[in-house]
């Protein structure tokens, strides 16, 4: 029955249980941390064998000393790990270090004060800029816009991914649009997997978008199944090399919610152009992530089938 089909009677008792509830619980004087997405102990020791799983064995596979300088880009072994996940060539991955946020913000930062292809791409050139923002998604997807100055417009979530037909029209009616957060399977709040057909229509949008637009990808629960039959999502980045929109999608990942939540992997695909502008860019940043900690990650995850375990 519908609250407001409740009897005044009906609806006392019912708060007067909630409020005993409440008090009962209260007095219980629990401290528990309820931090949305924080994985709790016993999931983060599952990975526990990644302390110590080098057993002194720097080495990665091309004799690189990982804990020495350099490896702007990442291990090769790391690459091809992480590009099987994203389902991408190991040649079309950059790996960052803990935080796959911190890579998406770097791509847009990048993009609107430096530009993907010199200081004439720039999308700070424009007086506005504005991010397609499916909803409900992440806030913190939408808080790396607001911080920038890039304006939210918002499109609904249906059951099969973005209403396309309201993506498509703003990417071809609104010239001050320049890019799209994805969060293509188990989006949250609602859990929903992109159509095969969605994903299609996405990598399309390179082909009727304003030059140096960008969908940002973040396939953050690329390998988080828990049953055999579980929605599969269809290869962006094989629809984009259909349709020749390479350059207008960066895919993301990351380990954070597979091994240690605060020490785990970060990583991004694109097209060869867009990674040689990202490279070229962090090389004023730094001279290389943590590479200990992506060959940690490659001794433990091995070649993947350890996800499935």
């Amino acid at each position: 029955m519908h609250i407001e089909q409740r009897s005044a009677a009906e609806l006392a008792a019912q708060l007067a249980q909630a409020e005993a509830d409440y008090d009962a619980l209260a007095a219980r004087n629990l401290s528990l941390d309820l931090t949305r997405g924080k994985p709790g102990a016993q999931q983060v020791a599952l990975s526990d064998a990644l302390d110590g799983i080098l057993g002194g064995n720097y080495r990665a596979a091309d004799g690189t000393d990982v804990r020495n300088y350099g490896g702007l880009t990442g291990l090769p072994e790391a690459k091809t790990l992480f590009g099987k996940m994203l389902g991408v060539p190991a040649a079309e991955v950059l790996i960052g270090g803990n935080s796959s946020l911190q890579l998406m913000y770097t791509t847009v930062e990048f993009a609107l004060s430096e530009g993907l292809r010199g200081p004439a791409t720039a999308w700070g050139n424009e007086d506005v800029v504005k991010f397609i923002c499916p909803v409900p998604g992440y806030d913190r997807h939408f808080a790396v816009c607001e911080h920038l100055g890039i304006e939210l417009v918002t499109v609904p979530i249906l059951e099969t991914g973005p209403d396309m037909d309201a993506v498509e029209a703003l990417v071809r009616d609104d010239p001050y649009v320049r890019g799209m957060w994805c969060v293509p399977r188990f989006s949250n709040p609602t859990g929903c997997v992109y159509s095969d057909a969605t994903v299609e229509r996405i990598a399309k949008l390179g082909l009727i978008a304003p030059d140096h637009f960008i969908v940002m990808w973040d396939n953050a629960y690329a390998v988080h199944t828990l049953y055999d039959d579980a929605p599969k999502l269809a290869s962006i980045r094989a629809y984009c090399e259909q349709h020749g929109t390479l350059d207008s999608v960066f895919q993301y990942g990351s380990t954070s919610k597979v091994t240690f939540a605060g020490a785990g992997v970060a990583f991004l695909s694109s097209s060869p152009a867009n990674l040689q502008a990202l490279e070229d860019h962090l090389a004023y940043q730094t001279i290389g992530p943590d590479k200990v900690n992506q060959l940690r990650h490659v001794k433990f995850l091995r070649d993947g089938t350890q996800l499935a375990r």
